[in-house]
């Protein structure tokens, strides 16, 4: 008998076939170190004087990091939940800076909107469950990406670089999702690298671009 399969099945299937033990995709599962390297590495940066937004960054990339990883090692739906949920952590933290940025919010309600959204995604995807986590991940990104052009139109210029390397790299990253899911490429038996595993450690890295480029608006959500 198999650790995990009294639990109720993941909704997603990758190319990397599924094994028999305690961890059921080894490609997948430790490729997942990137993010945890990546939001440890924000912490730290930040430092450990006082809690920012900037911090649970780098505490949603290592949540991301952790519990896809266990979701790789079971394929369960329970963990798929929470790893979609940390991936929801992350995206509407742009989300929330955004609005405040663009003014729709006050800066002491960037909590209160962060908070709101992450349980409302959180709940979406409950309730619907099937494959739709990440298209819901996908539609937080174009609004991210929407709400930053609305602030370009209107007159906001800040550094874009960081933005556009975070965006091409998640756009490749996604193309190679893609390939993964579908079979374009795919060896099933390959246990040491998948193109899942390439695109864990490319979205770590457009965390990290992400995160570089909301720093220049340090203190736009303090209280």
């Amino acid at each position: 008998m198999c650790p995990w399969t009294d639990w109720q099945p993941a909704t997603m299937k990758f190319c990397e076939e599924l094994l028999c033990g305690s961890i059921r995709q080894p490609a997948n599962t430790f490729s997942n170190i990137g993010f945890v390297i990546c939001g440890l590495l924000i912490i730290c940066r930040e430092g450990f004087k006082s809690w920012t937004p900037y911090h649970m960054m780098g505490l949603a990339a290592v949540s991301i990091g952790i519990t896809s990883g266990i979701y790789h090692a079971s394929m369960t739906f329970f963990w798929q939940f929470f790893d979609l949920s940390s991936m929801f952590m992350l995206i509407l933290l742009p989300f929330s800076f955004n609005l405040v940025r663009i003014g729709w919010i006050k800066a002491s309600q960037f909590s209160l909107a962060y908070l709101t959204s992450l349980i409302f995604s959180m709940a979406l995807l409950y309730i619907i469950q099937g494959k739709v986590g990440e298209f819901i991940f996908g539609i937080q990104v174009f609004i991210v990406a929407g709400l930053e052009y609305m602030l370009y139109r209107k007159g906001h210029r800040p550094s874009y670089p960081g933005m556009f390397k975070a965006l091409g790299t998640l756009a490749l990253a996604f193309l190679i999702w893609n390939g993964d899911v579908h079979g374009w490429w795919c060896d099933p038996t390959n246990h040491y690298l998948q193109g899942h595993a390439i695109w864990h450690l490319m979205c770590a890295l457009s965390i990290w671009f992400v995160y570089g480029f909301y720093k220049q608006f340090a203190g736009v959500s303090k209280t």
